[in-house]
């Protein structure tokens, strides 16, 4: 950042001294507020990504805090879809006060259509002054920039030709805000000078691929390292030269795929790209995947100290409670609901008599009548729900009205203000919005960049187009919209129909290996499948041709590898991924995967007892406290969970301790203490097991833990119910 300012210069001229060089201490960031994409139509016909809300807080909140701690001085804004309601946002907001951190500007580049076309006006405005962060305007990170920046001056210092450093973040291959753009990059072993980079296509897509790079790349390198375990959060810290590469190649649209790629490749440009790698939390809101798995993080306090309690808006009152649950003021509760864990509410919701709410987040003035399921849902701001509705993993943006005895099942989508009548079930996958949005995006995903304000000037009622009465009923109000990517078979098309949308699994992905239904121990019998297939154990799928003796190999090699583990002190994502690949190359159920890692954990428990080591509840909680967290990425639903259970059980009495009932009863209770079995798992694995006269002796401490939990619930409640009547 040097460059001689006029008017030193000319003191300088005057004096019959040389002209000094000033360095410019201004720290310039360009927000790039449009995706340029519609992963998130039909809401972004309405309102722009980046006003979307994740916690009950705009997106664009989140990267204006990182730019305020990084130390810029000066931020702008570059505005394309629905750039008047950026502006107005703001205008209005705390970054316009006198007091704000640093100047903010919105530039109205309302023409552009890619990341090229911005960087190109950006280029033709002649604002840049010196070195600048580029950053998308739904980054989500607790990022120590300094630390990157130091990075950047140290590499310039060492290398004239350097003109970016791309912050990435490290995360392994079960990551899940792993880049939805999956990518690799071939990185200089002794600097992460960036050598190379290539899109990786989605494993379930048709379009395999290797890695083809010219041999003069690596010329003078004596070692490199292939990286795709890398989250590419777009955090750049650019030179003033990439908005003039940018504007001298008018085919640079994409910032990776085309800038990146194209200055690696030059044969004339010449000049260096680094990455800075980072362990700190950093993703980007880029899919409706994202959305879910970064909400999810930073309700369980992933990104701290960037919390929901630190009230990133003025007017925001969260308060924290235990298992990551947040109220704001003004919230009423009726005294028989049940707020579970990770779960967020906004002032002014109401909440009604025995409504279940669990990992999700309500907004503001949401008025949730009685009887309500709501599990792993985000509802936004002034929605109404009737009673005895049921919201499973579905998002209902503001403003929208459910009736009675309504179901919203897994990765439904609601948009802005839809009204939908009672006793209405609304199928997986579903997008509704208030009027209808021409499908016609999936015909500029690849083949030209595509901004959502495009979709927005179809966001009007077509005559030829019919409401969707049979989802919302004869007295609702929505539309069904329905991208056409599933005509389009190119690789674009299919990484967005795979992997944007709320059903979607991260298994699917990355290790094309759905959670497989094995819930039984009792259930031997397994078919020979594909790595992709799902279904449910049961007696009609026995099939004579399966080798069991694939299954006890990969018992004996399994626990071994779980032992191997505990014994050189492996983490937890290389044992995880040792597991699932030896899972995928004998094809067994995930069942086996647990009963495995059951039986390796209670060994190393046993042998810390038996060779005095350790006492048996110090030996417990050593090995359940670390490697019990295996077992969140062997069970994924209820039933897989009292699996877990029905096994703790067999082999801790299997295993021969002394006391078996002291061993079950620490390592259930240390299961449950670190958030891998829940209370209302435990409460029905008993209600299962309790009656069975199998293993009494080794379930008369568990029979006192669950009469204790139940206990203290109800005293917790009666607490509660005191507190909530003395207030009023």
């Amino acid at each position: 950042m040097s460059g001689q300012k006029g008017k030193a210069a000319r003191k300088a001229g005057n004096s019959g001294r040389k002209p000094e060089t000033v360095q410019d201490e201004r720290l310039q960031a360009i927000i790039l507020t449009d995706s340029f994409e519609t992963r998130f139509m039909p809401l972004t016909a309405v309102k722009p990504r980046c006003l979307l809300p994740l916690a009950n807080v705009p997106l664009i909140e989140y990267t204006l805090e990182f730019l305020a701690k990084a130390g810029a001085s000066e931020v702008y804004l570059m505005c394309a879809s629905h750039a008047d309601q950026i502006s107005d946002y703001i205008e209005s907001s705390k970054w316009n006060m006198p007091w704000s951190p640093f100047r903010v500007s919105t530039i109205m580049s309302l023409e552009s259509r890619s990341v090229g076309d911005a960087m190109r006006d950006l280029d033709n405005r002649g604002i840049i002054t010196g070195d600048f962060i580029l950053v998308s305007g739904d980054l989500v990170t607790n990022m120590e920039f300094d630390k990157a920046l130091d990075f950047h001056r140290k590499k310039k210092a060492e290398d004239k030709d350097h003109i970016v450093t791309m912050c990435l973040s490290k995360a392994s291959q079960f990551f899940r805000t792993r880049c939805h753009e999956p990518a690799a990059f071939i990185l200089d072993k002794s600097n992460d000078k960036c050598l190379y980079y290539q899109d990786i296509p989605p494993d379930n897509s048709k379009h395999k691929t290797s890695l083809a790079i010219d041999p003069e790349l690596l010329d003078g390198v004596d070692a490199f390292k292939l990286r795709n375990d890398l989250i590419d959060c777009h955090v750049d810290i650019c030179s003033p030269l990439v908005p003039a590469i940018f504007q001298e190649n008018f085919d640079y649209q994409f910032l990776r795929r085309d800038f990146v790629k194209g200055v690696l490749t030059s044969d004339l440009l010449k000049k260096s790209i680094y990455a800075f790698i980072t362990d700190e939390y950093a993703a980007r809101v880029e899919s409706w995947q994202t959305y879910d798995a970064i909400s999810q993080d930073f309700i369980a306090r992933w990104c701290y100290p960037m919390v929901l309690n630190s009230n990133l808006l003025d007017d925001q009152t969260y308060s924290y409670e235990s298992e990551h649950i947040y109220k704001e003021k003004d919230v009423v509760l009726a005294q028989s609901c049940k707020i579970g864990k990770r779960t967020a509410i906004g002032s002014g919701s109401k909440i009604g008599e025995g409504t279940r709410i669990e990992n999700s987040i309500i907004g503001r003035n949401c008025r949730i009548a009685e009887n309500i399921v709501i599990k792993n849902s985000y509802i936004w701001d002034n929605t109404t729900i009737g009673s005895d509705s049921v919201i499973e993993h579905s998002l209902v943006a503001s403003g929208v009205k459910i009736g009675s005895k309504v179901v919203l099942n897994d990765g439904c989508v609601i948009g802005f203000n839809v009204i939908i009548d009672d006793h209405m079930e609304i199928p997986i996958g579903t997008r509704l919005s208030e009027t209808c949005v021409e499908k016609q995006a999936s015909q500029f995903l690849d083949s030209e960049p595509y901004s959502d304000d495009e979709a927005s000037e179809s966001a009007t009622p077509l005559s030829d187009a019919e409401p969707a009465l049979e989802l919302v009923g004869d007295h609702g109000v929505g539309y069904v919209y329905d991208s056409d990517d599933a005509e389009d078979e190119d690789n674009s098309s299919v990484l967005d129909r795979v992997t944007n949308a709320l059903t979607y699994r991260f298994d699917d992905m990355y290790l094309s290996d759905s959670s497989i239904s094995s819930v039984g121990a009792k259930h031997k019998k397994k078919r020979r499948m594909s790595t992709n297939s799902a279904y449910t154990d049961r007696e009609d799928d026995y099939d004579d041709d399966v080798d069991y003796d694939e299954e006890e190999d990969f018992a004996v090699e399994a626990v071994a590898t779980v032992e191997r583990a505990m014994e050189n002190n492996h983490d937890l994502d290389t044992a995880l991924l040792e597991l699932n690949t030896l899972r995928m190359s004998i094809n067994v159920t995930y069942h086996e995967v647990r009963s495995a890692t059951v039986v390796a954990l209670l060994r190393r428990v046993y042998h810390f007892i038996e060779t005095r080591t350790l006492g048996p509840k110090d030996a417990v909680q050593k090995v359940f406290a670390q490697w019990g967290q295996l077992f969140k990425r062997q069970a994924f639903d209820q039933e897989e969970f009292l699996d877990l259970g029905n096994l703790l059980l067999e082999k801790t009495v299997a295993q021969g301790f002394e006391k078996p009932e002291f061993i079950l009863f620490s390592a259930l209770t240390c299961l449950y203490d670190n958030d891998i079995l829940d209370e209302d798992i435990v409460y029905t694995w008993w209600d299962q097991v309790s009656q069975d006269s199998s293993y009494d002796q080794a379930k008369t401490l568990i029979a006192k833990w669950i009469d204790w939990l139940k206990t203290a619930d109800e005293e917790s409640s009666s607490g509660e119910d005191s507190e909530e009547s003395d207030s009023e």
